[in-house]
This record gives C-alpha cells, structure tokens and sequence, in this order.
C-alpha cells in the first residue's frame, strides 16, 4: 500500500483498502458446513442466559455433543429450572447468580464457574463467552417544566433511568475483562479457539427514540466492541470478538406485543436467525471483528467498518428493501399507537 508523504492514502491505495476491508464480510449461510465439529465438547458462558435471546443461545448450544454451558442470570428461579432440563440430556449445566454491574459478583460468577468446569475436566476452561445480558428501557421524560415550579419545589428531581446503560455497558465490560483475564484460559501455551459475542442492536447503529437510556447501551457495546477488536487479536489476547444487532425479535416476555407492531409496519427477525449469527461466531475460526445484523430476511454482515461505512450501506440497503422502517419518527409513531 502506498502511502504519500503528506500521510494521506493515494486514491488507488484507499480503494484497495476499502476493497481489503470489504472482502472481510461475512455471508450466510455458514459455508463452511455443520458446525458439529467445531462445538463438540466446548464450554459455553451467557450473561443474561436464563430468559430471552440469552436462553435461546443457551438451548442452540446446549445441542451439540459433550458441550458445557454456565447460565449466568440474576433470575435464579429461571436459570436454575433451565440448568435441570440441560443436565437432563447431553449438555452438562449450571446455573450461577450474576450481578453483571457488580465487579465483585462477575469475578465471582468466573470463580465459581471454573471451579465447577474442573469437576468435569480439570483442564477444562471456558471456551466461548456470550454477553447478552441487558434489560427493556423505560421513555425518557423530557416534559418542560416551568422555570418557576422549578424554583419553588426546591427538591431532589428523579433522574433519568439509566440501568440499561449499567447492564449492557458496564455488564459487558465487567464480562470481557474477567473472560480474558481469568476465564478463558489464555495464560495457557494450547489455548484453542476463543470467542466473545456481544449482542448489541440495531438501535445501536440508527437509534431509538425517547429510549435514550436504550440506545446509548446499544452504542456503547458496539464502542466496546470497536476498541477490543485490535487488542483481543493480539498474540498475547488471541480471542476472537464479534456481534450481533438483532432488530425487533418476538420473545417469550413481549409475544403479546407483536400483533400491535405488525399493524404499523414492523418486520420482526426470526429467532432462529439470531441463533445462527452467534453459533457462527462460536463455530467458524476465520470470523473475527464482524457485525452482523437481523432482520427479516436473515442475518447481514453490517460493514462495521470503513469499507462498509460503519453500517450505513447496509442498512440502507435494509430500509430499501423494506425490512427496516426508516428513521426514529416511525418509532415515535408507533408508540403513540400503543
């Protein structure tokens, strides 16, 4: 690649960068087949791993032969009934209490999951890592106010809700770094394929409006993600890092809202889509630094990146084809409409 003395790139050496770059996307499906062998008697861990996206990545994996998974949740109820029916079958299971805003607990979690994995294998270490924990946001309040109501009341005002932004960010964060400094076995000479997944959103990349507690959670993943992506490849950290950012995905807890959604125009993404993003992530060796988004249609790489113009194409390309609804005015819509 040439470079001019003024540090710009040539315009033949920019092009073959962007070329470089976007030669790096991803297609579906896996061309490299069944991803059987890959994930035969590997060691899975999922924040938020008891309901939701995070249960079904749990359920996808626990399919595979020999495999181990730790379901890392605050809802114990759920995640220890989950962990029963996997260890009624062929996945071994277990269930640890998590707290993902809390060092101390997340520390704790890898403690006690590694303590647990040594009761199966004593050199077994945890092999892929998914952070999907994260939490429904509430409308952020910006009704003005009269300056002198203001005044006159004279008392501690509610903040805005921030906890989105403290599970997925700060939860996210406190995962990856106990993964890579003590889970993942990286201190060790064989230390095999690693993976982090980290689920962020398409409101990480178009936004969401009045749920801006929401769609600064959704950024800052993807932040995270951006800055790990040099340094999780490094010889000293060779863990591979991606993510997904589903759009709208009927679940379990909000079946009952789909109806309304459909009635404006909303498209959801299949589940089993999701699913496949991540177990492609956990399965192909090759996939490192890829963003790929769902929507209905299936799963696309986003081009997070210069050649792909961090997303913009794609998603362009989305609300072209009608997948995706454009801009955050028909969000706002919608919620009036329910």
């Amino acid at each position: 690649m040439v470079v001019q003395n003024t540090g710009r790139l040539s315009g033949e050496a920019m092009n073959e960068f962007l070329s470089a770059q976007r030669s790096l996307a991803i297609g579906f499906p896996n061309p490299n087949g069944d991803a059987t062998q890959s994930l035969k008697g590997k060691t899975l861990l999922v924040t938020g791993g008891a309901s939701g996206l995070g249960e079904s990545f749990v359920k996808a994996f626990a399919e595979y032969p020999g495999t181990a998974v730790i379901i890392a949740d605050l809802n114990s109820d759920r995640g220890e009934e989950l962990a029963k029916t996997l260890n009624s079958g062929e996945c071994a299971a277990k269930f640890i209490q998590v707290d993902v805003t809390n060092w101390d607990s997340v520390t704790e979690l890898f403690r006690m999951a590694l303590t647990w994995l040594r009761t199966l294998d004593n050199k077994r270490t945890i092999d892929h890592v998914v952070c999907s924990a994260g939490i429904e946001s509430e409308e952020l309040d910006l009704t003005p106010e009269h300056p002198d109501d203001f005044l006159e009341r004279n008392a501690p005002s509610k903040p805005p809700k921030s906890l989105s932004i403290n599970v997925s960010v700060i939860g996210s964060l406190y995962t990856v770094s106990a993964a890579m400094k003590y889970g993942l076995g990286l201190h060790l000479a064989d230390k095999g394929d690693k993976s982090i997944t980290l689920l962020s959103s398409l409101a990480g990349y178009s936004g969401m409006s009045l749920r801006s507690d929401y769609t600064a959670s959704k950024w800052g993943v993807r932040g995270l993600f951006r800055s790990l992506l040099d340094d999780a490849k490094s010889a000293s950290c060779p863990v591979r890092v991606n993510l997904v950012a589903p759009y709208f995905v009927p679940k379990p807890l909000t079946a009952h809202r789909v109806p309304q959604l459909q009635q404006i125009g909303i498209k959801f993404a299949a589940l089993e889509d999701v699913q496949a993003a991540v177990l492609r992530f956990m399965s192909d060796e090759s996939v490192h630094g890829r963003a790929v988004g769902i929507w209905q249609g299936g799963p696309v790489d986003l081009g997070d990146d210069l050649g792909g113009e961090f997303g913009s194409a794609a998603l362009r390309k989305g609300i072209e084809d009608g997948a995706l609804v454009r801009g955050s005015a028909h969000v706002s819509k919608r919620r009036e409409r329910l």
